[in-house]
Order: structure tokens, then sequence, then C-alpha cells
């Protein structure tokens, strides 16, 4: 699809895999979400985002692109329950018929906003065409959110990576659909995976995503250790402790980290290492 200025350009990092950025109520730094494409034949729309008139027309139109090349859109497909990543999924729907996929608990947490049509769970498969090297697995990977998927080709090892990791920044982990250990657990896992591309929900695609997963891992128990460091002089609150251990961040920016560092606190307590007082503050086990 070409794209006038006024428009989001989409790029191909991959025969059958298309990413189309879109205008979405995202946090900062981020001030899209991606929507992927992925299927040399039948096209699977990943996190159609945008509640917005102007970037929801610009994805109808690659959406209807698709026929052009010999191609259908199958299915839309949702990596987790968060606003910035479904805002057009009803729309798309009632523009193309296309059924709405996503994990159980993401269809429960959606509360039929949108309704989804089909439950996808770790092991299923999307098919993109008859090639051995165009069948999507289904990944289910926790801990950003309780229903959050991936979709992992494991020939060319590319992986739609959702809110998993992020092109630049950091991804917020925060109760209660947030668990930082099963998180963390994630990022390995992935990791492990040895993927050569990856699409994050946010940003460029990523060129080295075994080195940005291990990355992800360091920096979160190097902010662990802050956290727990802050918890051993005296019993603080959160917003206190997130002030102490994210001097790095703005201020205006420690309501949303202060997401993260409750999810390293009750981490902490689920190792022994941290105990929540009756009055809310927190102090080293």
């Amino acid at each position: 699809m070409s794209a006038s200025p006024s428009q989001p350009r989409s790029t191909r990092p991959s025969e059958g895999l298309t990413v189309l950025p879109l205008a979405s109520p995202t946090l900062p730094p981020a001030t899209t979400t991606n929507t992927t494409f992925v299927g040399r034949r039948d096209v699977w729309v990943v996190d159609p985002a945008p509640p917005w008139e102007a970037p929801r027309e610009a994805l109808l139109a690659e959406v209807r692109t698709l026929a052009h090349t010999g191609r259908a859109a199958r299915g839309i497909v949702l990596t987790h329950h968060h606003p910035d990543h479904v805002g057009a999924a009803a729309w798309l729907r009632e523009q193309t018929g296309l059924p709405i996929l996503a994990h159980p608990v993401t269809a429960t947490l959606l509360r039929g906003r949108p309704t989804v049509d089909r439950l996808l769970e770790e092991g299923d498969v999307l098919v993109g065409s008859d090639a051995d090297d165009d069948r999507w697995q289904v990944l289910h990977t926790p801990g950003h959110a309780p229903g959050h998927l991936c979709l992992w080709e494991p020939v060319r090892r590319l992986l739609v990576a959702g809110d998993m990791v992020a092109a630049t920044g950091t991804i917020v982990i925060a109760p209660p659909d947030g668990h930082m250990a099963t998180y963390l657990a994630q990022l390995e896992r992935l990791a492990a995976l040895g993927p050569a591309r990856l699409v994050p929900a946010h940003g460029a695609v990523v060129e080295a995503p075994v080195e940005r997963l291990r990355f992800y891992v360091r920096h979160r128990l190097e902010r662990e250790g802050r956290v727990s460091g802050a918890l051993e002089a005296e019993p603080l609150a959160l917003m206190a402790l997130t002030e102490r251990s994210y001097p790095d961040v703005p201020r205006a920016l420690h309501g949303l980290a202060s997401g993260s560092a409750l999810a390293h606190l009750i981490k902490l307590e689920e190792e022994g290492r941290a105990r929540r007082l009756d009055d809310g503050r927190w102090v080293s086990a």
C-alpha cells in the first residue's frame, strides 16, 4: 500500500509479514500501535488498535488492498485486552465480517467489548498458506496481561510479540494484569526460541531480538535490586519507594512507574524477601 504524507506507511520485514503503525491511545514514549498482517495467502490481522477515524480508514484500506495481490483476510487476532490494542476490532469486524480471535482470558476481560468469536490457546496454529514456513503458532505469554498471546513462525523464526517488548522504552507490568515473575519467565522462554526478527506492538521491527529480550530481563532484575535496596533502610509507602527506585524516570511518570514497582514488590513478597505492613507500607523481610 502506498501512503500519502498524511497516511501511515506499512513495511514488509518478511514475505507474508506486514507492519502498519497506527495512532493509538497508548502510553509514552509510544504514539502508535503496530497492526501486523501475517500470512502469505490467508492473512491474520493482529491488533487493530485505533479508535479514531483517520487511522481506521488507513487500516481498512490496507485490508482491502490484500485482494489486489491474491490474498484475503481471515480473522482479527488480539494479543491482549488493553485499549491500545483493540480500539478498531469491533469496527473492523463490522466493515469486513472478519471474526475476532483471542485467548479465553482476554475474551473474559473484554466483557463483550468487543465480543470474541473464536478462542485461541497455546499450541493452536494460524495457517497463512500451504508453505511450511507460513504456519503461525500461538504462544500464551502472560505477564504483561494474563491472556497475552504471541505468534511464532519457527522456520523463519519470526515472532509477533505484542507487548512483551517494545522497540524503545520498557513495558509496564502493573497488577492486577501484570505479574513480574511470570513476565520474566516468558521473556526467557521467548529468548530461548532464538527469534531472528521480532515485531513489537510499539516501534520498529527488532532485528536483534534475543539480545533485546535478554536486555529486558537484565533491566528488570536491576530495577528489582533498586526496589529491594530501597526497602532496607525503612518502611516505605509505594510512591515513596517508587521515587527512590526510579530516579531516572521523570516525576510526572511516577504514577505509571508505581505499577511496575508494585509488581516488583509482589515478586519479592512471593520470594520471601519483602513484606507488606498493615498500613500498606513495605519493608524488607
